[in-house]
């Protein structure tokens, strides 16, 4: 069954093991970052901080609530989808990819928890809530790394959902990155600035976890994302109107954020310890986003995610789920012969393996060419493709044929100004603002002139043994050889 709110997903991470509460004092300058960031890295449970120094009684942090698990990299992932913990990740994707295809319609409902408490005016302060400083070196306060920030084509009926990073400026003023490619860059930048008009925006924690998992993908335009999160969670999510904007937000919602964002408004902002595991965006001015009202629940949790190496939420739903099945269904909706396509775990999304089906010449660029194409482009400097003896999502077992079976001299492509994210750290500043770079194509396929002579075979358990012995191998595995069966291929 669905989860009704945030806290009911903590529940049952809790039953799970994937949450420990830590009622001693956590301090919001460094300690909270640097504690959601340790768990990210080693893959521990979830940590509901619930005493913040200097903040409102009851107000509490979850910290790296979907990131690397402790049952496996994506338990938590699982658990949001209400599936065992130890679902192993093919099927996952394979549920996911499901329920992104059957989208469910929201609701509208008159109130919520959401609105316990309204507060506006003067009474608005952003310091009174518990907003971390996450890295040692960022500009400011993050009051938003898990929350998701909606707005509205002023066009159409299209509402957009994202994670973006807001720093508090001051008591009721906020500012964040807004790049032109996103979908927020492309609605305030192109409609709302081009007119001179005010951009509303909403802001909100929590609610089912669901809704944060689809603000962190990436859906294609005009798509809304509050009906991809009625499908991963196979039942309406109910929604509430903000008190001051037509906006839609979850009414189990832990606290919501209103606001509007001026046309050509712009003060300094960053830098901030991004999703690619650097600071990679230098301090500039970036728009500013006024606070009209703040509602809250009474005890609110504001979840926190601490972007850096190894698996914190950003690459976990935009890079291991939402980029790769996207990748995935553009290459196969162009009649390509690709078997599969996989963002391995821990790169930040830089690599990208894609398998295809053997005797294609030509296939890598034609490949290339497509994901570079896409939306989805500007996040990966380097695609690696590969034939179907190989699976993309065995990463070892990849690489060792990309760099054994591309010949350096012929398989390797570099463009030099392909489509590329700012975020991305080798990028110089030109190069960023211009949201361009270098990228890789490695091709590891067969060349289309060898014979079956000529091609080399892997030396692999699926690859050298017929498959009759392969399964008696496996059937006598843990019972007649007494050998331990490995749980699975992430830890």
């Amino acid at each position: 069954m669905a989860f009704h709110d945030l806290r009911e997903f903590m529940e049952s991470c809790d039953k799970a093991g994937e949450l420990v509460s830590i009622d001693r004092e956590v301090d919001w300058n460094l300690e909270a970052g640097a504690i959601c960031r340790r768990i990210a890295e080693i893959g521990a449970p979830m940590a509901h901080m619930k005493n913040i120094r200097g903040c409102a009684d009851g107000m509490s942090i979850l910290g790296s609530p979907i990131s690397k698990g402790w049952h496996g990299d994506f338990s938590r992932v699982a658990l949001a989808l209400e599936m065992d913990p130890d679902t192993p990740y093919e099927q996952l994707v394979e549920e996911f990819v499901t329920r992104m295809a059957n989208p469910v319609r929201p609701i509208e409902v008159a109130t919520g928890p959401c609105k316990e408490n309204v507060i506006r005016g003067a009474d608005i302060n952003l310091f009174k809530f518990p907003a971390p400083y996450l890295h040692l070196g960022d500009g400011g306060r993050y009051i938003n790394t898990g929350g998701v920030t909606s707005i509205k084509d002023p066009d159409s009926n299209w509402t957009n959902w994202g994670v973006y990073r807001h720093m508090i400026h001051k008591k009721s003023i906020l500012g964040g990155i807004v790049n032109p490619f996103q979908h927020i860059g492309m609605i305030y930048y192109q409609k709302y600035e081009a007119r001179g008009e005010n951009m509303p925006f909403s802001i909100f924690f929590g609610g089912c976890p669901t809704t944060f998992m689809v603000g962190s993908m990436s859906i294609p335009a005009g798509e809304t994302e509050a009906n991809a999160a009625g499908g991963l969670r196979r039942a309406p999510v109910q929604l509430v109107k903000c008190e001051t904007n037509d906006l839609l937000v979850p009414a189990t919602a832990e606290i919501v954020i209103e606001g509007h964002v001026r046309p050509h408004e712009r003060w300094d902002e960053g830098p901030f310890g991004e999703a690619t595991g650097y600071r990679a965006s230098p301090r500039m001015p970036r728009p500013v986003f006024r606070v009209d009202c703040i509602t809250h629940r009474n005890d609110p949790i504001m979840p926190v995610s601490c972007p850096g190496t190894d698996l914190d939420e950003c690459e976990i739903l935009l890079g291991v789920f939402s980029l790769t099945t996207s990748v995935r269904r553009e290459l196969r909706d162009w009649g390509l012969p690709v078997v599969n396509a996989f963002s391995p775990p821990g790169l930040k999304f830089a690599l990208l393996v894609v398998t295809v089906e053997k005797g294609h010449p030509g296939i890598a660029d034609r490949v290339a060419s497509v994901v570079r194409a896409s939306k989805m482009g500007v996040f990966f400097q380097y695609i690696v493709v590969i034939e179907d003896d190989v699976n993309a999502t065995n990463y070892p077992e990849a690489l060792h044929a990309a760099f054994t079976r591309c010949d350096p001299g012929r398989g390797i492509q570099i463009f030099p100004l392909a489509p590329g994210h700012p975020l991305i750290p080798f990028l110089d500043l030109h190069d960023k603002m211009n949201s361009r770079g270098a990228a890789m194509t490695i091709d590891a396929t067969t060349p289309p002139e060898w014979t079956q002579i000529d091609r080399p075979e892997r030396m692999s358990f699926a690859k050298a043994y017929p498959q009759d012995l392969q399964a008696r191998i496996c059937e006598n595995w843990d019972t007649a050889y007494g050998l331990p069966a490995r749980a699975g291929r992430f830890r």
